[in-house]
């Protein structure tokens, strides 16, 4: 199971050297290409579906909620991710080695530790509303779109910083064992790139999923309670509908949370074990890699779980209320519809006619020159 990365790390090859990022992956090519495939369309519809989203916020008033505006700023995220570190390691994965230099590397590697980070802390500023607005309903005033919108700024804001940091000196970004993505640097044993290592994992990771997990959990647990106090006929400060509306949003919230954590887990918990092993007893190559591309594909599957859960948003070819609300002849055979005309004759005789509805429609009048109607 574990992998002596020894055998493939070059010690005197320092990043300095050119040749250094030019290496050919140690994993079957074709395996790679794959994957790099699978990136690339993954990038193509992340693009579609995120960018779906930010118009839709953009276009429609009533999406515009203080909820949908972490939402809104995850979508954006999204978006930079599809058209940047999705595309670069999806054509160097295709090519079976790293495309774009040192400096690619450390682009990527930036964008990709901030749509990572920030879209984990704004699952959880989203979260934290929703459970303040329960708990506190009479406070739900103070949740304003502008007030949410400036608490994802800075979620952002502190993602950037702490994707700076291996910059700055404390760790550094490289190659991952693929050599057709980077990342941080997990397997130097040197104290400060340890230290950072455990710091991503606390701070970027576990504490955001506790918070996730207690915010969610009180929030199902208010609602649920109100519900019960409902049925017992006790008054309660939100209604029934109010109660249902929030348990939709808080389902919604819950179920993309999920899918975060779903696709960033494997990855967090394959470099934590590595860098707590070394690099002679770390994951496979390719365990790694599948993993960290695994959790890229995550720009597809937070918005494909937000618009599939919500139901402000629907997938559907036909509009199937609006054929449900015609009646049945409408739908079997629209060609044989027909209205009756009643015609009153000078003789004082009445005349029922039957007259198709086209023909009514695409003539403005009627002109009968032996009967007037009424």
């Amino acid at each position: 199971m574990w992998f002596n990365y020894s055998l493939i790390i070059d010690d005197d090859l320092l990043p300095n050297n050119p040749h250094f990022w030019d290496r050919p992956t140690p994993i079957n090519c074709d395996i790679v290409r794959v994957v790099g495939i699978f990136l690339c369309v993954a990038a193509f519809v992340g693009v579609v579906l995120n960018g779906l989203l930010i118009y839709s916020f953009i276009r429609y008033k009533p999406i515009r909620s203080s909820s949908n505006v972490h939402v809104l700023f995850i979508a954006i995220m999204g978006l930079i991710a599809s058209c940047t570190i999705l595309p670069m390691t999806g054509t160097s994965s295709i090519y079976c080695k790293w495309l774009y230099a040192r400096a690619g590397c450390q682009f990527s590697s930036v964008i990709a530790f901030v749509y990572g980070c920030s879209s984990c802390y704004l699952l959880c500023v989203v979260s934290v509303s929703r459970c303040y607005i329960v708990i506190r309903p009479f406070c739900a005033s103070n949740v304003t779109i502008e007030r949410s919108a400036l608490v994802s700024c800075f979620a952002i804001g502190i993602a950037f910083i702490w994707s700076m940091l291996p910059v700055l000196g404390w760790n550094e970004y490289t190659m991952e064992g693929a050599r057709t993505s980077c990342c941080i640097n997990w397997y130097d044993r040197r104290l400060s790139y340890v230290s950072f290592t455990y710091f991503l994992f606390i701070f970027v990771y576990a504490i955001p999923l506790i918070i996730l997990f207690i915010s969610n959990s009180i929030t199902l647990i208010g609602l649920k309670t109100m519900r019960d106090k409902i049925e017992q006929g006790v008054s309660t400060i939100l209604s029934r509908k109010r109660i249902q509306m929030e348990r939709r949003i808080a389902k919604n919230i819950i179920i993309t949370t999920c899918g975060f954590i779903f696709t960033w887990t494997p990855y967090a918990i394959t470099l934590f074990v590595s860098a707590f092993q070394g690099k002679d007893f770390a994951m496979p190559p390719l365990a790694t890699f599948l993993c960290a591309c695994f959790a890229k594909s995550s720009v597809i599957w937070i918005p494909l779980l937000h618009i599939g859960t919500s139901t402000q948003y629907t997938f559907t070819f036909v509009n199937v209320t609006a054929l449900n609300s015609q009646p049945e002849s409408n739908q079997m055979e629209p060609e044989k519809q027909h209205d009756l005309l009643v015609v009153h004759n000078k003789d004082g005789s009445i005349h029922i006619r039957a007259v198709d509805k086209l023909s009514v429609k695409r003539k403005t009048r009627l002109t009968n020159t032996n009967s007037q109607v009424h």
